[in-house]
């Protein structure tokens, strides 16, 4: 049997049903936003998507399947919104930047989302599979910039250092972000995107010592 997820599954369920699935997720990331991850249940749920709870249970079984569906959703939004701004990048310091910028702003325009897969991932109870899910990504995110810094160095871009410190690093105070903006709405984003990725990008760019002089 296919998990509901896989590809096969998904071309086989009609435009409307996907459209219903996409309205269930909204909604949850509504509801998560609005009273909590705890309170959220498919009854909270159905009367923000002004469907019944059972329309829900038809296309996902458990709150666990819902809640790794939200979590696919942004992730998938994310990457593609992130992947438009880094493509093109003439340098891996000009893509390293366009990440960081980009997830801030990314977050910045869609707070409900940043507060939904945060408590997702937090969760204590019926969540596993979405937490566990969430771990693969990012572990799949920390070995794609470990291997960007790997390249940029070989290339000469950047300075000796440890690719994978610096890709937790880099990780860790993109994910310190959200709760920078929502403790502090009034937070200049672009200014705050703008800092953060010259922090980063002084910490990798190579000395004037290190620097070869053109031909």
């Amino acid at each position: 049997m296919q998990p509901e997820n896989e590809p096969g599954d998904q071309e086989r369920r009609s435009f409307i049903e996907e459209a219903r699935r996409a309205q269930i997720v909204s909604a949850t990331i509504e509801t998560i936003a609005e009273i909590g991850y705890a309170r959220a249940s498919f009854v909270q749920i159905a009367r923000r998507a002004g469907i019944s709870p059972g329309l829900i249970t038809y296309h996902f079984a458990k709150r666990e399947e819902l809640m790794k569906q939200v979590m696919q959703t942004v992730h998938t939004s994310m990457d593609k919104a992130l992947s438009a701004r880094a493509e093109g990048a003439e340098s891996h310091a000009a893509a390293v930047r366009s990440l960081i910028e980009g997830f801030v702003f990314y977050f910045a325009e869609r707070p409900k989302e940043l507060i939904a897969i945060g408590q997702i991932a937090s969760a204590s109870r019926d969540a596993e599979a979405a937490r566990s899910w969430f771990e693969q990504q990012n572990a799949k995110t920390l070995a794609e910039m470990e291997d960007m810094f790997r390249e940029g160095q070989r290339l000469g871009e950047f300075r000796e250092f440890s690719p994978r410190v610096m890709a937790v690093s880099v990780i860790a105070a993109m994910e310190a972000t959200p709760a920078e903006l929502i403790t502090r709405p009034d937070t200049d984003v672009a200014t705050y995107a703008r800092e953060l990725a010259d922090l980063f990008e002084h910490a990798m760019s190579l000395s004037a010592s290190e620097v070869k002089p053109a031909r």
